[in-house]
């Protein structure tokens, strides 16, 4: 987090502001770029009040070095910063930039402003009081919610987030500590496909916008004519509502994302409560989940309203999930086409989410993830996060070629409901499996990784718990390992330590990462050993599938 200085004329150093952390979409999915370098998000998600104190703050900060960790995602609320209308106190700002900063952590703050998780529990007192000048969302049966409406006249929060893009600026483009800056939090309308207030009714009966026809009109492939209200929209009438709630709450989000963007060149994103494919009702907790909207947040950004908020919110850069159930591969594959680049700001901390990390990495280009409350973990529970974020850490140059284009990679995540991937790299297709000593059934186990095609023929392995196997699609080769050398990474790129063959390589006919700390004792008289350093680099070779025919 050097900054650059300058000497003037008389002698005396000057700080120079340092360029501000951008995302590049020239060479395909989004890359952030920090200090002018590829900078791949290592993040640990604090919990929601943790950043309001300082020994809670500490603590944080703390797990997310004991993690490997290199960014914390930390929270900027409403209520902080302007507790009286006009007024703001900046403090909670500034501790969390310095404290990180001392840490040597990178931040990522999230703006809990107007709605936070489908509620408005960060709107501050003077607002929560005054609900005839800050009307609530109503649901259909007339029952009036907490959620601040997104149809009222006024701008809520945009005073206050500007304020805040505008005090980053003062006193961080020295040290360009903030990388992203996330508006609101899984915003939406829970309890209701959409907002009955008096003030949203009329909204839905005025023309949809005119630059919103065509993208309707595309999502259910009908024409959708000029001047036609929101509430005679033909189609599904929930799909009408939610993409009605998206436009709102875009509109809004818009709005202060312009504003930031005005003081600040920081990159902004809002992030999703995804929707399911299980109902998901927990009891003494909001959590609600299923494909109707308003059992998950209604008019949050999602895929299935991607064209509404891409078009209604052009400022922000990034939509991003909040990623806990479901597919990985559907999620994180749909909002990499969503915004043209993907971040997980909230996944799980465990085995899974470790995984999972490594999937949206290797295979989906994910500038970066961050797992929920590691701060509220003890050490053991950290331990398949810290790893794979230390086999990141030693490997991430080796993401980006000496020309500074993305190297190809390929990701997978296995567990019961996918044993087997094939991953086709030119030619080549690996067959990954999950690794398991001899006569024990790898059921239940975890196989997570990440392939670098570094050269021909040569790969690069990063992860635990898998075996690879090598064939190609030319029918007159087979494929041999020639070489397999574990080893570590580090800044200056790759330092070999152990060559591995043998028992290591199932006879030569498999690479293989096992488990981390493997000795699962096993029927087998013969042991395996379960000692890797979690990296590798395999050379292969091709020979005739066939003998030649014998010359006459």
């Amino acid at each position: 987090m050097n900054h650059a200085v300058t000497t003037s004329a008389t002698g005396v150093q000057q700080a120079e502001a340092c360029p501000p952390p951008r995302l590049d979409r020239s060479q395909g999915p989004a890359r952030l770029v920090v200090d002018g370098d590829p900078f791949l998000v290592r993040g640990v998600e604090l919990h929601n009040s943790s950043p309001s104190a300082a020994g809670s703050l500490a603590a944080g900060l703390r797990s997310a070095v004991a993690a490997n960790a290199n960014t914390v995602l930390a929270s900027v609320t409403w209520e902080e910063i302007e507790p009286v209308e006009g007024r703001f106190v900046l403090d909670s700002v500034r501790s969390v930039l310095e404290e990180a900063r001392a840490a040597g952590l990178r931040v990522i703050l999230l703006w809990f402003g107007a709605w936070k998780n489908g509620s408005s529990s960060y709107a501050p007192t003077w607002v929560k009081r005054d609900w005839d000048r800050f009307p609530r969302c109503v649901l259909e049966d007339g029952r009036v919610t907490e959620t601040l409406t997104p149809f009222a006249p006024g701008d809520l929060d945009l005073a206050a987030f500007r304020r805040v893009m505008e005090y980053i600026e003062e006193i961080d483009a020295e040290h360009r500590t903030v990388l992203m800056v996330q508006i609101e939090n899984e915003v939406g309308l829970l309890g209701a496909s959409r907002d009955r207030s008096r003030e949203a009714q009329k909204a839905f009966a005025q023309p949809v916008p005119e630059n919103l026809r065509h993208v309707l009109s595309s999502q259910d492939a009908t024409t959708v004519p000029a001047g036609l209200c929101w509430s005679d929209l033909p189609g599904d009438p929930s799909a009408r509502d939610e993409a009605f709630m998206a436009w709102a709450f875009a509109s809004h989000i818009e709005k202060l994302a312009r504003a930031g963007r005005s003081v600040s060149p920081v990159p902004f994103f809002t992030n999703a409560w995804l929707d399911s494919e299980i109902d998901l009702d927990i009891p003494g907790f909001a959590v609600a989940g299923g494909q109707v909207p308003g059992t998950y947040p209604s008019g949050g950004p999602l895929p299935r309203v991607a064209g509404v908020w891409r078009m209604t919110a052009p400022t922000v850069d990034l939509f991003a999930p909040d990623f806990y159930f479901g597919q990985p591969d559907t999620v994180f594959g749909d909002f990499l086409t969503m915004s043209g680049g993907l971040f997980i700001p909230e996944m799980r901390r465990d085995a899974v989410g470790a995984g999972h990390a490594l999937l949206a990495i290797g295979e989906y280009h994910a500038l970066g993830v961050s797992p929920f409350g590691t701060d509220s973990a003890d050490l053991p529970e950290l331990a398949e996060l810290s790893d794979v974020y230390d086999l990141i850490r030693q490997t991430e140059s080796m993401l980006t070629l000496a020309d500074g284009t993305p190297a190809v990679t390929r990701g997978f995540h296995l567990d019961d409901a996918t044993p087997r991937v094939a991953l086709t790299m030119g030619s080549i297709v690996l067959t990954v499996t999950r690794w398991a000593p001899i006569g024990i059934d790898a059921a239940g186990t975890y196989g997570y990784g990440l392939i670098v095609a570094q050269e021909e023929d040569v790969f690069l392995a990063v992860g635990r718990g898998f075996r690879i196997g090598f064939t190609t699609t030319d029918p007159a080769w087979q494929i041999g390992l020639e070489a397999v050398t574990e080893g570590r990474g580090g800044p200056d790129g790759w330092k070999a330590e152990r060559r591995l063959n043998g028992d290591e390589t199932a006879g030569g006919t498999a690479w293989m990462h096992p488990q981390s700390g493997q000795t699962s004792a096993s029927p087998f008289p013969i042991p395996a050993h379960g000692d890797h350093s979690g990296i590798s680099r395999c050379r292969i070779y091709r020979f005739p599938s066939r003998e030649a025919p014998a010359l006459d």
